[in-house]
């Protein structure tokens, strides 16, 4: 049936779904040409599929479609059917409602969230789901994971609420297979000596719901084989059967405490596609270990009907104490502490738990110097408590920022209730905020959340930066730090809220996209920036937060009826113009895209797509470029547009001044295009500075500037300040193609380019970022260096040049990443390397190696991929099977951080390997 078939080919479709420019293909027009039929009857069959909420509508110009299940599956949630705009879907996630048993998961945040996201990929695939194997240490949680899945799939529809799951453990039967495969396929009567009639197995049991079959790794080779058929086409036959088949609807859970790869056939794991591994609890992290035994606590308490009266000690000890038995030894340690208290207190309204009614062995293992906790205050624990009661008890930050938001859903109540005018009801949440912030700052961190903070406030720096020099807005530096302070406070601990508190957060929200429009669309922003650097989850609240905290900070987009933007290509070419029109006009009037140097027509259509879909452009548009042609820019995004388009090129500063004061008049397009005609006629004159010129050493990095900005720091931290050596990070691909033209040349007496790659300036020595680990820069350092100061300096430099740019200390700068794991894995990556070449890799280029892929992996994980290469598209039709040689030689790499190395990343590689 057609209406089947384009559900099918949407699938396909939606796998692939471009957010920047989607695919024509997934329009009704496009649709039509697909299976050649006119294009009414493809509407008419999606807006049914629609109607059955198996399609999502983008009410867009044209309107686009996707496949629900797929796009849930591969990229988020989504509740709602319909969207206004991608922009508006992309939000969505934001909003969604869906329940989430997992959210009340300890770890869900912190070291299961890559595990959690597994699981529902497994739940959420069509059909009956993607069988998942769960893999770890006895006690590490697998059969809790195992009900939570089944719960949530029930609480998301993905099974019916009377969807068994059945448990079988096939360690029972490990000594004898006939039995297990009687027990999980059933028999017939005569099967076996004691069958004396038909009996079902656990498969059938199992229809319609979970099966999930623990220690798996007890089932022999002959057990598995049995069940490749009934995973390949959901039908097995029963024990003592030789015809017919049985059918059954089951989603499988496989457990094992052992490592799949050893006891599992190929064949078997072949049909597993996901494995989750989880960690033992002394990997866990101490917030997560401290929630373990704050929930135990709590379920003996309410077991015994008691409150327990536990020493900071007694916790302390129980965190560090390394449990066997992970999560289970450590609930059983909890309830004989429990039970014994209560045998010997019965009498007494409170047990009292102390250092002393510890175990022996946990009592010898305790550590008395540089304890975490300084004192021994008590903590009460009475049935009624809750695990969010003793984590605000316990963590003052999450205690404040909770206490905040109930005092601002509350205010919301009163302003709804008409208690409060809208003046007086914003007036005061952004009193409460900024309260909250100010507490925040004076939280001291202990050593641990100092480090973590610093990440977070220099990202988030980052960030505002960003903002102030596109938006015309100013921070100041407590805002930074109190912000970095709220997000790693709300993103280390979570709290739930109750059903009534949800809805009030959701109205509260509401009220901030209809009444807080400015605000709203700049916290959209905001976040999908801090989204992006940090790969933080943010929420309703979150939004609510922030869009008042940028109330009180007077943030208004000034935006004017004719929305403008400048296109530059160069490190932050357009950015700098249009941050210093913006400042001296007063307005926010220009919005700025930086671009590569070998950017296509294609590529800036796609940045202007995006502006287009986010700002109403009705009024009028006007696009400030630097070069390229006119037509092909506008034909490349003219479908998108719904009002006039003003293109101008050859932009400088001083032509968005004139455009910027004339939109800031109200000035017509028309007229503003006669004008720049007239006032911007080009004048020049080149002049370089008399005086003598100050000496410079240059980095760059042909990746980008993001290493070239990191090696500038090392060499700060390795040259003395009073040598009076400016050390500048600069475009690589700039210094390529400008070469000795370039501007710096001219101001500065440049000593030396340090990098990544030799940009060939004339005249100007290149020492490579190897060179420096290696030593073998020492020479030409002692020549750079000979003919501008004392021989007393120049060893000064080597020394510290030596010391900072160890191996060691290299990696460790240039990434976040752990130094002796990530060299480690690329160590074994390089290996494969050699034996696929059939050749030996230099140890310089080694050591490039090394640097190039701490910086590789680092970005991915950021999701911060180089997306482009000078030499892509050719390179791709030419090296073929070296890309696929390198893709493979670091396929272990990308197994290990879960990462995907794009086309780009792997041809940079190939430069290194290639490079003579």
């Amino acid at each position: 049936m057609l209406k089947n078939e384009i559900l099918n080919i949407l699938a396909e479709f939606t796998i692939h779904f471009n957010w920047e420019d989607p695919s024509d293909q997934l329009t009704a027009a496009g649709l039509s040409e697909v299976f050649s039929v006119k294009r009414n009857t493809v509407s008419h069959y999606l807006n049914q599929l629609v109607e059955e909420k198996k399609v999502i509508k983008i009410n867009t110009r044209p309107v686009y479609f996707l496949n629900r299940d797929v796009f849930i599956n591969h990229f988020f949630y989504v509740e709602n059917i319909q969207f206004n705009s991608i922009n508006d879907l992309r939000i969505s996630k934001i909003n969604s409602p869906k329940k989430d048993v997992f959210e009340k998961l300890i770890g869900t945040n912190g070291s299961l969230k890559k595990v959690v996201e597994q699981i529902k990929a497994a739940l959420l695939y069509p059909g009956n789901g993607l069988p998942i194997m769960l893999e770890g240490p006895t006690g590490s949680g697998k059969s809790m994971l195992a009900e939570l899945m089944h719960q949530y799939s029930i609480e998301n529809g993905i099974l019916p609420k009377e969807a068994p799951l059945v448990v079988f453990n096939c360690a029972q039967y490990y000594n004898n297979p006939e039995l297990l495969s009687s027990q999980l396929f059933g028999y017939k009567k005569g099967a076996f000596t004691g069958a004396n009639q038909d009996q079902e197995g656990m498969l059938a049991a199992a229809d319609g719901g979970i099966l999930f079959l623990d220690e798996v790794h007890r089932l022999n080779e002959e057990g598995q084989e049995k069940l490749f058929t009934f995973m390949d086409k959901g039908v097995y036959r029963k024990m003592g059967e030789s015809e017919g088949w049985h059918s059954a609807n089951i989603h499988l859970i496989f457990a094992t405490t052992e490592k799949p790869n050893e006891y599992f056939l190929n064949t078997f794991m072949r049909r597993v596609p996901i494995t989750v591994s989880l960690v033992g609890l002394d990997e866990r992290s101490e917030n997560e270990k401290i929630q373990f035994i704050y929930t135990f606590f709590i379920e003996e308490a309410n077991n015994l009907s008691k409150p327990i009266e536990i020493s900071q000690k007694v916790i302390e000890a129980l965190s560090l104490y390394s449990f066997k038995g992970n999560i289970g030894e450590l609930k059983n340690t909890i309830k004989y502490l429990c039970a014994s208290a209560f045998a010997k207190q019965m009498e007494e309204t409170t047990l009292s738990i102390k250092t002393l009614n510890l175990p022996f062995e946990i009592i010898e293992g305790i550590h008395y110097s540089e304890k975490k906790y300084n004192n021994n205050k008590l903590m009460i624990i009475k049935p009624n408590t809750t695990l969010d009661q003793l984590i605000q008890q316990n963590h003052p930050r999450i205690k404040l920022i909770k206490q905040t938001f109930q005092q601002i859903y509350s205010l919301f109540i009163d302003k709804r209730k008409n208690k409060l005018e809208t003046i007086t009801f914003e007036n005061t949440v952004l009193h409460e905020i900024n309260v909250l912030l100010d507490q925040l700052i004076f939280t001291l961190p202990n050593q641990e959340e100092k480090i973590l903070l610093k990440f977070i406030t220099n990202n988030i720096q980052d960030v505002f930066r960003y903002l102030e020099s596109n938006y015309n807005v100013a921070f100041n530096g407590n805002s930074v730090v109190a912000i970095g302070h709220y997000l790693y406070a709300k993103n280390s601990e979570s709290f739930v809220w109750d059903e009534k508190t949800l809805q009030i957060e959701t109205e509260l929200y509401e009220y901030v996209c209809n009444h807080m429009k400015e605000e709203k669309e700049f916290t959209t922003r905001l976040i999908s920036l801090i989204e992006s650097k940090m790969e933080f989850n943010l929420t309703k609240s979150d939004v609510i937060f922030l869009a008042f905290y940028l109330k009180s900070l007077q943030v208004q987009s000034n935006r004017l009826p004719i929305k403008a933007i400048i296109l530059a290509h160069g490190y932050a070419t357009a950015s700098s113009i249009a941050n210093v029109v913006n400042r001296l006009i007063g307005k926010n009037i220009f919005d700025a895209f930086d671009m590569p140097i070998d950017i296509s027509v294609q590529e800036i259509a796609e940045n202007v797509s995006h502006y287009i879909e986010q700002n109403d452009i009705s009024n009028g548009l006007v696009i400030l470029v630097d070069t390229g042609s006119l037509k092909d820019i506008y034909d490349s995004f003219k479908k998108k547009v719904n009002g006039p388009v003003a293109i101008i090129n050859n932009v400088s500063t001083q032509m968005a001044l004139n455009v910027g004061e004339m939109l800031k008049d109200i000035v017509y397009l028309e007229e503003i295009v006669e004008q720049v005609k007239v006032n911007n006629e080009t004048k020049y004159k080149v002049i370089y500075p008399d005086t003598s010129k100050k000496m410079a050493i240059v980095t760059s990095c042909f990746t980008g500037m993001g290493t070239a900005l990191k090696i500038k720091k090392l060499l700060e931290y390795s040259i003395p300040n009073e040598l009076k050596i400016k050390i500048i990070a600069h475009d690589y691909e700039r210094l390529c193609n400008q070469g000795i033209k370039e501007a710096l040349f001219h101001i500065y007496d440049v000593l030396a380019i340090v990098g990544t790659a030799d940009p060939k300036i004339q005249g100007i020595d290149f020492i490579s970022l190897e060179e420096l680990i290696s030593g073998k820069g020492e020479d030409k350092l002692l020549h750079i260096f000979s003919s501008k100061k004392e021989a007393i300096d120049i060893q000064k430099i080597n020394n510290a040049i030596v010391r900072n740019f160890s191996f060691e200390q290299v990696i460790q700068s240039l990434t976040i990443l752990d130094t002796d794991k990530v060299i480690h894995h690329i160590e074994d990556s390089l290996t494969i390397l050699e034996v696929l070449l059939n050749k030996r890799i230099s140890n310089d280029k080694k050591l490039s190696l090394y640097i190039h892929m701490s910086c590789l992996i680092e970005r991915l994980i950021r999701q911060a991929p180089i997306e482009t290469h000078p030499n892509l598209k050719n390179f791709q039709k030419s090296q073929n099977k070296i890309i696929e040689i390198i893709k493979q030689a670091f396929n272990s790499l990308e197994k290990i951080y879960n990462v995907q190395i794009n086309l780009p990343e792997l041809i940079y590689i190939y430069d290194i390997i290639s490079a003579s």
